[in-house]
This record gives C-alpha cells, sequence and structure tokens, in this order.
C-alpha cells in the first residue's frame, strides 16, 4: 500500500515538475519583440432561467480566456503546449482577466438562448512569463508547499457559504495561490471533506486534524463580511463594500502563520437590484480575495525563511540506468531525510535529470543517496561539479 501511496504521489509531483520544462522551452520560444500581443478573443455561454446577466458574465470569461490562449501561443508552440496542458490550464488559463491588459468589446449580444462576446485584447505575454517566473522561486523556497483554503466564518454576520461572493473569493485567492507555487488541495474534494467535519467537531481544531490526514502543510481559512444596500438612498452611486479576513496556519505546529484583512469595494447603480448588488459585492470580493492572498504569501514566504524551512536546490544527473532503476531512485530520492521536492527536468533513455531541493548540505545528500540504493543492488559512483550539481553513473 506504501508504495501505491508513493506511485500516486510521485505522478502528482511529476505534473508539477512540467514547469521548469515550461521555462526551459519558453526561452526557445519567446519572441523578444512581443512583450504585449493583440488578439481577437471570443466567448459564448447558454442563458439559463433568463439570467441575462450571468451568461454575459461567462461570456465575457471565455472571451478572455481565448485571448490568453492565443497570448500564450506566442510563447510556446503547440507541441509544448499540449504536453504541459495541466500546468498551463492550471497557472495561466484559469486566471485569465490577470493576464489581459486591456480589452475593447467588438460584439456583445443575445442570440436566441446564447450569449456572444468578441473583445480585442492586449495580453501581457511579459506578464505571464513573469508570473510563472515567481511560482518557480517559490517553489525553489518552500519545496511546493500543499495547501487547503476553507471558508470557514466566525462572525455571525458573515455572508453564507453559498453566496456569489463566496464563491467569488473562492476563484481568485486559489489562483493567486497558484501561480505562486503551491499545491492546492482539490476544492471539489472540500464538499465531502465539510460533510466530516461537522460529523467530527467544528472550528479550526476539527479542520487542522482534517488538514493533518490530508497531508496537507497549510490550512487557509477566509470569512467574508458586507456592506448592506440601502433602499432609501437618494445618490446615483452606491459603493457594495466587502471585508475579508483571512487567517493561515502551519499544519504541522498549530502555528498562526498570517492574519490578514482586506476592505474593497465596487461601486454600482444606487437602484440596483438583488442580483446587480450581488454582482457587485462578488467583484468586491473578487479584490479582496487577490489583496489578502498576496499578503498572505508574503507572509507564509517569511514564516519559513524563520524557521528555516528553505533549503538548497542540486542539480543531479543521472547516467545509464534502466527504467526500472530510475523509478527506484525516485522513490528512494523522495523519502530521504531533507527532502523538499523534485523536478523532473529531462527523463530519456539512460539518462534522468532532476532538479533536487533539500535541507540537507551536498556532501550528506551524496552520502545518503549511495546508501540508500545499496540495499536495492543499484551500485553507483559520484562524480562532483562546481556549485550545487553533481553526477551518478552505474557502476
Amino acid at each position: 500500500m506504501r508504495a501505491i501511496n508513493n506511485q500516486v504521489e510521485r505522478t502528482v509531483k511529476r505534473r508539477i515538475s512540467f514547469l521548469p520544462v515550461i521555462f526551459l522551452i519558453a526561452g526557445l520560444f519567446i519572441l523578444p519583440a512581443w512583450s504585449q500581443a493583440a488578439v481577437i478573443g471570443k466567448g459564448q455561454a447558454k442563458i439559463f432561467n433568463d439570467n441575462d446577466g450571468s451568461a454575459r458574465d461567462q461570456a465575457l470569461r471565455n472571451a478572455l480566456r481565448d485571448a490568453v490562449k492565443q497570448g500564450v501561443g506566442v510563447i510556446l508552440d503547440s507541441n509544448t503546449i499540449v504536453k504541459n496542458w495541466t500546468v498551463i490550464q492550471d497557472e495561466v488559463y484559469s486566471s485569465a482577466r490577470g493576464f489581459v491588459k486591456e480589452y475593447k468589446v467588438l460584439k456583445d449580444e443575445k442570440v436566441g438562448d446564447t450569449w456572444f462576446i468578441e473583445i480585442e485584447a492586449e495580453v501581457a505575454t511579459d506578464q505571464i512569463k513573469d508570473k510563472l517566473g515567481e511560482l518557480q522561486i517559490l517553489h525553489k523556497k518552500m519545496g511546493n508547499k500543499r495547501l487547503m483554503i476553507i471558508y470557514n466564518p466566525e462572525n455571525p454576520e458573515a455572508l453564507p457559504a453559498d453566496h456569489s461572493a463566496v464563491r467569488s473569493a473562492m476563484t481568485s485567492i486559489p489562483t493567486l495561490f497558484n501561480q505562486s507555487g503551491f499545491r492546492i488541495f482539490d476544492q471539489r474534494s472540500l464538499g465531502y471533506i465539510s460533510d466530516k467535519v461537522s460529523q467530527t467537531g467544528s472550528g479550526k481544531e476539527a479542520w487542522m486534524k482534517i488538514a493533518d490526514e490530508q497531508q496537507v502543510d497549510i490550512l487557509t481559512e477566509f470569512e467574508l463580511l458586507s456592506s448592506k444596500k440601502s433602499p432609501f438612498s437618494n445618490a446615483t452611486f452606491s459603493a457594495a463594500k466587502i471585508t475579508l479576513r483571512m487567517k493561515t496556519y502551519d499544519v504541522s505546529t498549530g502555528r498562526l502563520i498570517s492574519n490578514v484583512q482586506s476592505d474593497q469595494k465596487q461601486m454600482t447603480n444606487a437602484k440596483a437590484g438583488s442580483y446587480d448588488w450581488d454582482n457587485a459585492l462578488a467583484k468586491a470580493s473578487s479584490k479582496s480575495g487577490e489583496a489578502a492572498a498576496t499578503d498572505t504569501i508574503n507572509n507564509i514566504v517569511e514564516y519559513y525563511k524563520s524557521v528555516g524551512d528553505i533549503g538548497n536546490s542540486y542539480l543531479i544527473i543521472f547516467k545509464d540506468f534502466t527504467e526500472n532503476e530510475t523509478d527506484i531512485i525516485l522513490d528512494i530520492l523522495e523519502n530521504l531525510e531533507g527532502y523538499q521536492s523534485l523536478s523532473e527536468l529531462q527523463t530519456t533513455p539512460n539518462l534522468l535529470k532532476i532538479e533536487y531541493f533539500s535541507t540537507i548540505s551536498k556532501s550528506r545528500l551524496r552520502r545518503k543517496i549511495r546508501l540508500a540504493v545499496k540495499p536495492h543492488k543499484i551500485n553507483l559512483s559520484s562524480k562532483e561539479i562546481s556549485g550545487n550539481r553533481f553526477i551518478f553513473v552505474k557502476q
């Protein structure tokens, strides 16, 4: 069973390890003259229950996503995009709006039961590269920590979990963490987890126990408070205000890592109906989520600096090993003392090149690798290279 779990975990990590490959190949396909790309993005959405506003919003999101897809095509070739689809989708396409510098609506119309939008957009391709760069930096610093995000309100006046503003925050917050190198616990599983928490207890302690069982490193909880729409206002516009409070904990110690608050507002018509008012709250919530997540990420980085959990980055090359021996070596590396994470930079017959993050020194790491493979009847010799690099060859 442990072998199966290790294999599953390694599969997940391999998906994340595609990222350095993206950087490597992106360097080959970047067009220096393109810091922005002008593209046409098209989006559409079905109209359900005569809710034109919701359909239009979704059509616009789809148009923005389509524009960003074309922007990514300026940086990477199609084969690279297909090969690294999961990473690109999670790290770029899921937050398309953030990579569109500006856009102009060319078509905005309802046809039958479908809303169509077409935009001319300036996609910040340089910003896409910068975001991926930030991801790599934090990946090195913290070993790609696994993080769970929950809506766990303490204030009785907080918005209910099914409010559109909460759903909006639950989109913007994971996006920022994801872009910064954290592995986000599958949000779709939180419904089941919430039921389990309600059966075993309530509050932070129950969630911390669940997070530990799910091998989560960091638990982030937040709540939303909103302003009330005044029915007697004579003003032309009104501000929908959101207060987002976010706390973050180190699951292994229970220590509070970060406690931040973000207050944002979205202007809307003073006589707006309930749908438009909730939509304004959702937009304010999205901005609050982004601001709070940004501050929290900085606090998390500082915390791991203070506790010394930064580690070292090593480039390790293994030559002339069989595929089975390579799998054994990878499993061993992931279970060594001081291990934080690894990324497979190149895997070809007889050659494995990895980027390895560990808290221990180079000399200790080399000795531990040689000792750990011996029970598996794998004999190797090592050759040191300047810096944090070395090569292992089969004897």
